[in-house]
């Protein structure tokens, strides 16, 4: 009798260990656009030849290409952000995070952030298909670091790398607030890779940025989207305590203080 109820009380455990990691399986991938803010309606259209903001992406897009020269490591990481695949992204942030990001180590985590950025995605399409804005290698006439992204189209405005980095960082954020600053220093500094590979204005940088918070704002009332993000915390309390990472202010800048301004917003990007 004795070994009996042991046996059930250890089925239980198993049972209750397996349903507290399980992670949790949502209606649909992701939010359809329908069901996401217009972005033409609060996303300004890309800067006007001749207006100020256009002058600061050109003094942007100056001086992030003599980056590639002056550091080439910064334009190694440049090239390895440009490759976007799940591993590659997930990777990129473990550092940052703390602990390594995947499907193997942190399954809820990596179910969440695929259900946020695919959502990301749909937050942009609309307005890189209405602008159709010219790449900078393609506008100046110049190769960008990576001969590939030649074949890259019109649709710059806004970047949808920097959109997904920013997104990323800001969801990571939430699941581990004290890896806040060192998660959203690489999220920047993987938008910033875009003005050093050449193929985004920094004005396209800026605004994914802001349709990735936009899109973050609406997952955190998305039934879904937050059945998973309760499931990568309770994952992540399970977890040992990994040390908290620090940020490194020296990575993330690309521009310094004379160029870093947006005049139209007067603010950072």
């Amino acid at each position: 009798m004795k070994h009996a109820v042991s046996r059930l009380i250890l089925a239980a455990a198993i049972l209750c260990t397996a349903g507290c990691s399980s992670v949790p399986t949502p209606s649909r991938e992701w939010i359809p656009k329908e069901e996401l803010p217009n972005p033409l309606l609060y996303v300004p259209p890309p800067p006007a030849e001749g207006s100020a903001t256009k002058a600061w992406d050109r003094a942007r897009h100056e001086e992030a290409k003599a980056l590639r020269t002056a550091d080439p490591a910064r334009a190694e990481l440049a090239a390895r952000d440009a490759v976007f695949t799940w591993e590659n992204l997930f990777e990129s942030f473990s550092p940052a995070y703390g602990r390594a990001i995947s499907d193997a180590e942190t399954p809820a985590l990596c179910a969440a952030l695929r259900f946020g950025l695919n959502t990301t995605r749909r937050s942009y399409r609309d307005l890189k298909r209405t602008y159709a804005r010219k790449r900078p290698f393609a506008e100046l006439g110049e190769p960008p670091l990576r001969p590939e992204d030649t074949c890259l189209g019109a649709d710059s405005y806004p970047s949808g790398h920097a959109a997904t980095a920013w997104a990323a960082a800001l969801i990571l954020s939430e699941v581990r607030p004290d890896a806040a600053e060192a998660v959203l220093a690489r999220g920047f500094e993987a938008g910033e890779s875009r003005l050093v590979c050449g193929v985004h204005w920094a004005s396209d940088v800026e605004r994914g940025r802001l349709v990735a918070g936009v899109a973050v704002a609406r997952l955190n009332v998305d039934p879904d989207f937050r059945a998973l993000l309760d499931a990568a915390l309770r994952e992540e309390a399970a977890l040992p305590a990994p040390p908290a990472p620090a940020a490194d202010p020296a990575t993330a800048p690309v521009a310094n203080p004379a160029t870093e301004t947006n005049p139209a917003t007067g603010a950072n990007p």
